[in-house]
């Protein structure tokens, strides 16, 4: 399952390249499941945190 704070522009992280994105935080709030907050480089420097993308990671 994985989640996108930004809606309004999807093509956004397309032209990206991994070593682009930092890590926010990672929450491990409940059993077999971690939660990433990401953003670019850019958008953290531009404070751009209305592009944070959220993704859930979870095993059962």
């Amino acid at each position: 399952m994985a989640g996108s704070a930004h809606l309004e522009d999807d093509d956004h992280d397309r032209d990206s390249h991994p070593d682009d994105w930092v890590l926010l935080a990672q929450w491990c709030g409940f059993p077999g499941g971690i939660v990433f907050w990401t953003i670019r480089r850019q958008d953290l420097a531009e404070r751009r945190f209305d592009r944070v993308e959220v993704q859930m990671h979870a095993n059962p």
